[in-house]
């Protein structure tokens, strides 16, 4: 049976737009009441400078931030999501200039891989690309796969595929140590001015994560606990001036 594609419209500050919200995991996703600190780094992005949404899931953070005059490109690897991601897209943009999305998870290298799902429906989580190592908060059920395609974000700026970004927003769950290896020349770059980057504190790769900023010449400004996450926090880096 074909889903009926419901849209509800929010107002975030201010800001109205439209999200569909034809399942519970979309519905919830458009109250955009959940890790708000999101919003509050995007509020502090310069109106005509590039975010990078790295897994935008249904993208509503995304929408907000071109929303406010930022040039985004969102990547998602995720079908479902992905497909949510371009029905908001038309939903609320009649001309693309300043929002570009991309059915792409991000890695090391241009490459194909296979991505792990518990929550098969549009809007849902648990979905995690499969690495030689897995963080130990992300053993879920697993129920299905798909085939995938990852870029470098280093290699996407070489092709001229996207401007260089100032901002980074990322939530890759297990895919952050192969990110940083494909974006060694992005991070280092002084056009980067801040990230905000959901990481797991007992992740093994969590400290090299950390002291890999540091040598790009990022410092930690806040961090932000994920509700029912002990260990999963959103952490805010600068780069020094």
């Amino acid at each position: 049976m074909q889903k009926q594609l419901k849209s509800s419209t929010v107002n975030v500050r201010g800001v109205e737009f439209k999200l569909m919200t034809y399942t519970r995991s979309l519905e919830l996703c458009s109250r955009m009441n959940y890790e708000t600190e999101n919003l509050d780094f995007i509020d502090e992005i310069p109106v005509n400078d590039v975010l990078y949404d790295l897994g935008a899931c249904e993208g509503r953070f995304s929408i907000y931030a071109a929303k406010m005059g930022v040039r985004v490109y969102a990547f998602e690897p995720e079908k479902k999501n992905f497909s949510v991601l371009g029905q908001n897209i038309d939903l609320n943009f009649k001309s693309k200039d300043n929002i570009t999305i991309y059915n792409y998870g991000v890695g090391k290298y241009d490459s194909n891989a296979i991505i792990k799902i518990g929550q098969p429906w549009e809007g849902g989580h648990q979905k995690v690309v499969e690495h030689d190592e897995i963080r130990s908060d992300l053993s879920f059920n697993f129920v299905e796969k798909q085939d995938i395609k990852l870029v470098s974000i280093d290699s996407m700026i070489k092709k001229g595929e996207c401007l260089p970004p100032n901002y980074l927003k990322i939530d890759i769950d297990g895919s952050e140590m192969p990110f940083i290896e494909g974006a060694i020349e992005t991070l280092n770059s002084d056009l980067l001015k801040g990230i905000i980057f959901e990481l797991c504190i007992t992740d093994p790769n969590f400290e090299e994560i950390i002291s890999m900023l540091e040598k790009f010449g990022f410092y930690e400004d806040s961090k932000f606990l994920i509700p029912n996450e002990p260990n999963l926090f959103n952490f805010i880096f600068h780069k020094k001036k």
